[in-house]
């Protein structure tokens, strides 16, 4: 019997419209109250994971920027790693407006979200109920921050061209991944989502192996390889499925993927009446 669950947000928990309904609310709160753990792991920074913890009406421990910073439920930093100066340098030399004029350029420092272009209302115009938008800065200031996550937003042929840039220019010593197909993340090959959430589940005195995770990104791919059971969404990027094509596959996030199977995994009770309605 698995101890724990381990849920992406964006593309996974959460719906189109990022965000989650009734269902998935209550199957959280009833599996919470079985004693089974519950983590999030995103690629967010800390606010945008809070706007939803809040949502959840949830306080748990939140891993955000792909694993490279863990706050507890009081939002206290617990663990950081930042991507190394000289390899921010590298990837800050790269004229990725040559590539794409359209690509943006982002990056998250502590609890900030950092762009270098007048570009909010192309956040907001994204998702118009949005709490947390970046804050637009010189970029020389820019370049001085510290930050757990660059990410660039664009088509995603511009990015995978990004990509090869990045992987030669830094020499391979970062991480790259995409959470989706108009997003290319950047971070320290010190972290991912599986290292920071075996972090929490020690605390626990559980294993990775202990937990079910959910995914739908290349950046849950170490999670949902080294959990217990890794769950790919049906909505999953495609280089997920050529990545992990054993796992099994669970309905959208659009139709309620995670909390459906949660319900079956933890919640045998309540699993029977539903399937009685079908």
């Amino acid at each position: 019997m698995y101890k724990a669950i381990i849920s992406d947000l964006d593309g996974t928990l959460l719906n189109e419209n990022h965000d989650v309904d009734e269902f998935t609310i209550n199957t959280v709160k009833k599996v919470l109250e079985k004693g089974i753990k519950f983590y999030i792991a995103t690629g967010r920074s800390y606010f945008g994971a809070k706007e939803v913890m809040d949502k959840l009406n949830l306080e748990i421990p939140l891993i955000t920027s792909n694993g490279a910073r863990i706050l507890n439920s009081e939002g206290k930093e617990i663990y950081i790693k930042n991507l190394e100066e000289k390899y921010l340098n590298k990837i800050f030399e790269i004229d990725y407006k040559s590539i794409g004029k359209d690509i943006i350029i982002n990056g998250y420092s502590g609890n900030d979200w950092f762009v270098v272009e007048d570009v909010i209302d192309f956040f907001i115009n994204q998702r118009p109920d949005r709490l947390h938008v970046p804050a637009q800065i010189e970029e020389k200031g820019f370049k001085n921050k510290k930050f757990t996550k660059i990410f660039f937003l664009g088509d995603h042929d511009k990015l995978l061209e990004l990509e090869k840039i990045i992987i030669e220019s830094t020499k391979n010593k970062v991480i790259t991944t995409f959470a989706s197909e108009r997003s290319l993340e950047i971070f320290s090959k010190e972290c991912d989502k599986s290292i920071a959430a075996e972090y929490l589940l020690k605390k626990d005195n559980l294993k990775l192996e202990d937990a079910v995770a959910f995914g739908d990104g290349l950046n849950d791919y170490s999670m949902l390889k080294k959990a217990g059971k890794g769950y790919l969404m049906e909505n999953s990027l495609y280089k997920l499925f050529e990545r992990l094509p054993n796992n099994e596959i669970v309905k959208s996030n659009e139709n309620n993927g995670v909390a459906d199977k949660i319900t079956e995994l933890f919640l045998e009770r309540e699993w029977k009446l539903w399937k009685r309605k079908l």
